[in-house]
């Protein structure tokens, strides 16, 4: 065989591959887009590190002057990395892969214990989507930074004897940063916290006291113990695979362990190939003929992508145990990718429902109101996402409702006429002076509707031209629905061959009588009378009701009427020109 045929053989053999494997993609799409909800729905849980603790057994914080705060926080943070401590080598030395109900107890007592901490902290500029894991490291960082700095004697240091009727604005640990600030207003006010410029700069403040020596003149770190650990606050069980690790996989690189900078990348590597593969997926299962399956197809992607932001955030918060701005900063960036992934698979949604839907519905008001509600809802869902988003990510709203506001003052005067059309079709919807396929007469003009759209009517004229008129305009119009009649009218004009009153008459009365007989004509609409009765060639008006509302129907009585008088006026008349076909003519055309 000659390379041509090697080439033919071998696309045949692709292509029937690719046959074979087409209903099994199709298949795995449902499969997949569950999955898909499945695990976002967990991630939404997971997610995000757990809460600091449970208050309810432990008295309120104290922050009522600045010596109340940092001795309540003090205490607080000293018995909870004690008791953590405490827990971590009792998990060590015990079997199994889960904690104890005695070391469980007492996690959750030092959950409460820094969750008690964190509230002696100004919190209000750290973004909503980086506040969990952002307040446990800054209570660890601060008891780090406080047990480095001297600090006064409790007496000296302003208590609620020394605000007594003088209050102070704020209070400054003596040669330091840290700064503790009376609240000025909302649902704290009058309470002495950690500034929150205090927070901002805490991790920049220890990375250069880290090396001092802490109160009890030792080298011993509570937060580079929590930082260099997997897990939330206790590490797993698997620590000690950890703790077994070459020295050099243990440096630092902007604060991060190197193991944690190869987790991250193995982490991120697995997300970017898990969206690789759906995407490919998703793009063959695009051209299924199955509306279903294209529709959740062209969603596959973007909900990929999403799923594997937050399974990447998930991953650093909560194994990888990533701290600092690192943490900070891939956190955003992660919540960014995921809430951008979100928007982009309403919308992919909303669009492919509406697209389906207009290749297998009819062109009516109705069918183009339920595409316009699909992406309409999907758009609306799309801009509160986007908002809510911006909230959690730290965006200001302010600024972002005023761009969403003067561009929506722009976009509604630039898209006036669109207004106005889509108005008009709302109340085409909401009056239905006519439906797809109806006859009607609009102006100077008539025509057959074949599309009501939201913008726009498309009608068929009798002359067979496509006539366009804006939904703002047709609306506007005096539209007569020739269609909607219950009954079509016949008209026509008759010439007759007698000429006195009496043989008129009796001509009358027959032609009345056989037009009465046809079994579709309304019997008592009937009505034949003499027309201009001076002219000495005299002629009838006959008009009646048929009963039908179809074109076509009526045109085949209207010609079986034709016909009969047309034999009688020959039975009538000797065969001249006065009794020939001309001798019937249409008064008016009935549409």
């Amino acid at each position: 065989m000659d390379r041509e045929t090697f080439r033919r053989i071998d696309e045949r053999e692709r292509a029937m591959t690719a046959s074979s494997q087409r209903p099994l993609q199709e298949m795995a799409v449902p499969l997949v887009a569950t999955l898909l909800v499945v695990l976002f729905i967990a991630l939404q849980f997971l997610g995000a590190p757990r809460a600091l603790g449970n208050l309810s057994f432990i008295a309120p914080v104290q922050t009522s002057s600045p010596r109340a705060t940092i001795e309540g926080f003090r205490a607080d943070v000293a018995r909870a990395t004690r008791v953590l401590m405490e827990a971590y080598r009792e998990n060590r030395s015990e079997p199994g892969l889960f904690w104890s109900e005695s070391v469980a107890g007492k996690v959750a007592e030092a959950d409460a214990l820094l969750s008690r901490a964190s509230r002696t902290l100004d919190l209000r500029d750290i973004p909503p989507v980086e506040l969990e894991h952002r307040r446990l490291e800054a209570v660890l960082l601060l008891k780090e930074i406080l047990d480095r700095v001297p600090l006064p004697e409790a007496r000296s240091i302003p208590g609620d004897e020394d605000l007594a009727g003088k209050p102070l604005p704020n209070w400054n640990v003596p040669g330091t940063e840290i700064r503790i600030a009376r609240m000025a207003d909302g649902p704290r006010a009058g309470e002495y916290l950690f500034s929150s410029e205090t927070v901002g700069q805490l991790e920049n403040v220890y990375r250069r006291i880290r090396n001092v020596p802490n109160a009890s003149g030792t080298q011993e770190d509570f937060y580079d113990f929590f930082s260099q650990s997997p897990g939330h606050l206790l590490p797993p069980k698997s620590f000690s695979v950890i703790e077994a690790l070459p020295e050099s996989l243990r440096i630092e690189i902007e604060g991060q362990a190197i193991w944690q900078w190869i987790a991250f990348i193995l982490v991120t590597g697995l997300a970017v190939g898990s969206v690789v593969g759906m995407h490919s997926l998703a793009r063959a299962a695009s051209a299924s003929q199955s509306g279903t399956v294209q529709v959740l197809a062209n969603s596959i992607t973007p909900g990929t992508v999403a799923v594997a932001a937050l399974f990447v955030r998930y991953m650093i918060d909560n194994q990888i145990n990533l701290t600092g701005q690192v943490n900070s900063r891939i956190e955003e960036i992660a919540e960014g990718i995921a809430y951008i992934a979100m928007i982009w698979a309403i919308l992919a949604f909303s669009n492919t429902l509406a697209g389906r839907l207009y290749l297998s519905a009819t062109q009516s008001i109705d069918a183009h109101l339920a595409r316009a509600a699909i992406r309409l809802a999907g758009l609306s869902g799309a801009i509160v996402l986007l908002i809510y988003g911006a909230s959690h990510l730290g965006i200001p709203l302010a600024g972002l409702l005023a761009g969403l506001g003067v561009g929506g003052l722009a976009v509604a005067l630039a898209a006036k006429p669109t207004l106005e059309n889509f108005i008009g079709g709302l109340i085409l919807y909401a009056d239905r002076p006519v439906r797809v396929g109806d006859l009607c007469r609009f102006g100077n003009l008539e025509g057959r509707v074949e599309e009501i759209g939201i913008r726009s009517t498309r009608i068929r004229g009798l002359d067979r031209t496509l006539i366009t008129i804006p939904n703002a305009t047709f609306v506007n119009m005096n539209i007569i629905n020739l269609t909607s009649r219950d009954r079509m009218p016949y008209d026509r004009v008759v010439g007759l061959a007698a000429s006195d009153a009496a043989a008129i008459r009796h001509e009358i009365e027959a032609i009345a009588a056989l037009v009465a007989e046809h079994p579709k004509i309304e019997r008592g609409s009937v009505r034949v009378r003499l027309r201009e009765g001076h002219e000495e060639k005299p002629k009838v008006e006959i008009h009646a009701l048929i009963a039908t509302s179809k074109w076509d129907d009526f045109l085949q009585i209207q010609q079986d009427i034709d016909l009969m008088l047309r034999d009688h006026m020959l039975a009538r008349t000797a065969v001249t020109e006065d009794a020939s076909a001309t001798n019937v003519v249409a008064l008016k055309d009935p549409a």
